[in-house]
């Protein structure tokens, strides 16, 4: 029998097992791709995460370096402030006792009316046969805190302590009228407020 050579045979069975080494290579490789795909996907989702966290974080303290620093402003601001409220508190509180002076002394004056009214008034009205009592009743009626109030007002039309200030800002009236707090009694505080509404509302 004639021997048949077998190289060429061995040769394609080298590249045959070759091929089937490099197949069974890639089938591994690529029974791991969806393993390897998940594990991507979890990776980019923890670097975005950190890349989240720490870019919050950075802003973060950021924004506390700038809300210190601001703070250590505060204190000479608040200084500044209280300086200018303690000066206006004064100038208010003297106002206030010049004007309480001023209601004072026109007091005095309209009981010197009161007297000089009721004197004239009574003998008239006694002429006509009125009881004496009314008669003090009817004076009265015409004197007191009502008409010392209108003599103030005679002598300073409109007054007002927030007068000639821009009180359309609220905060700056809201300033004036707590520091006004400060220095006049709840019936006095109760003018000015009447006051400013009408001054609001003028007609």
């Amino acid at each position: 029998m004639v021997n048949v050579d077998t190289t060429s045979l061995e040769a394609q069975l080298r590249l045959a097992e070759e091929a089937e080494n490099q197949v069974q290579k890639l089938e591994s490789l690529a029974s791991d791709a969806p393993r390897l795909r998940d594990e991507l996907a979890k990776t980019k989702h923890h670097n975005e995460r950190n890349l989240a966290r720490d870019s919050a974080t950075d802003k973060a303290k950021s924004e506390v370096k700038l809300a210190a620093d601001k703070q250590r402003q505060v204190a000479h601001r608040l200084e500044a402030v209280s300086t200018l409220v303690q000066s206006l508190y004064s100038l208010f509180k003297e106002i206030n006792e010049h004007r309480q002076e001023a209601l004072k002394c026109l007091a005095i004056s309209d009981q010197v009316d009161y007297e000089e009214d009721l004197e004239k008034t009574g003998k008239e009205e006694a002429d006509m046969g009125r009881d004496p009592q009314s008669i003090e009743f009817l004076v009265a009626a015409r004197h007191g805190t009502s008409k010392v109030a209108q003599l103030i007002e005679e002598l300073d039309p409109g007054f007002d302590f927030l007068r000639g200030c821009e009180v359309s800002d609220p905060m700056r009236r809201d300033v004036g009228n707590f520091i006004l707090s400060h220095v006049l009694t709840t019936p006095q505080i109760n003018m000015q407020n009447s006051s400013e509404q009408l001054d609001q509302n003028p007609e």
